[in-house]
């Protein structure tokens, strides 16, 4: 799928944090802390340390999931925990979070240790947010605040792309389940057309996977529309639907941000 927005996003999904950078020893952690807390200069913009961070994420911002590095949306190195409060911990692995400039710019200094947002490296967000009306809802006050601080509900930067990406998904959803029905009884289809559908189906989960840029946006666009629970329904009583689109369905689903009770494919098969 191909997407043109000035900042387009995904949301924010569980990031299993990897192993610190080789390079990045304990010796080379106190002289660049050491460093910083004598002159204040940037000791963290390391391309090692960079590199790592963005792998670490898929190359999206930690919080938005905006694709970094494209579109002017260049990675910077966050601090979690703020390094003026806490400079110790200025070039610890575990605080630090490949970020965008517009998140950036919105956490700012804020002290998350006396008033903590989400870390999804630590904090898995689905038990903390859920997706409604492409908007981000939060279950609790962790949820409410980094939605608040972050401004997670920008209507030009955020909703808006998240709006336009849903509605592509939803064409090519329903262009599937149009060519789907064309073809009448599938026991009498051609296999060659039966698979072209499948593959197209199965396409369009694997945009949905994590480690995709617009996953979870996708995700929630597809498990809430009932053409997608009518092709499902149509291929598992004609046995097409197989173990792998199964799979990829479990998956999506595990990493989407939406409320279980608006699915209407992929909770039945959980």
């Amino acid at each position: 799928m191909s997407y043109n927005s000035g900042h387009l996003v995904n949301n924010m999904i569980k990031i299993q944090r990897t192993p610190c950078p080789i390079k990045l020893t304990e010796e080379v952690k106190l002289n660049l802390t050491q460093e910083y807390e004598t002159t204040g200069k940037n000791v963290w913009n390391k391309e090692y340390i960079k590199v790592a961070l963005f792998k670490m994420s898929n190359g999206k911002c930690i919080f938005c999931e905006c694709k970094l590095n494209e579109e002017s949306k260049y990675m910077e190195v966050e601090h979690f925990y703020p390094k003026h409060e806490y400079p110790l911990e200025v070039v610890d692995w575990n605080n630090l979070l490949p970020i965008c400039k517009r998140c950036n710019v919105n956490k700012g200094g804020h002290d998350t240790k006396k008033e903590p947002i989400i870390n999804p490296t630590i904090d898995d967000p689905k038990k903390h947010l859920h997706m409604s009306n492409y908007r981000y809802i939060g279950k609790d006050r962790l949820g409410k605040d980094t939605i608040d601080l972050l401004c997670l509900n920008e209507f030009d930067q955020l909703i808006a792309p998240r709006v336009q990406i849903g509605n592509q998904v939803l064409v090519i959803i329903e262009k599937i389940h149009s060519d789907l029905l064309k073809l009448g009884e599938l026991e009498e289809a051609s296999g060659m057309e039966i698979r072209k559908i499948i593959n197209r189906l199965r396409n369009l989960l694997n945009s949905c996977l994590p480690d995709k840029v617009y996953s979870t946006t996708c995700s929630y666009a597809l498990l809430t529309d009932t053409h997608y629970n009518e092709i499902k329904n149509i291929l598992t009583r004609a046995k097409k639907w197989d173990d792998s689109l199964d799979g990829i369905e479990i998956s999506v689903f595990e990493h989407s941000l939406i409320n279980k009770f608006e699915a209407h494919g992929a909770v039945s098969s959980l």
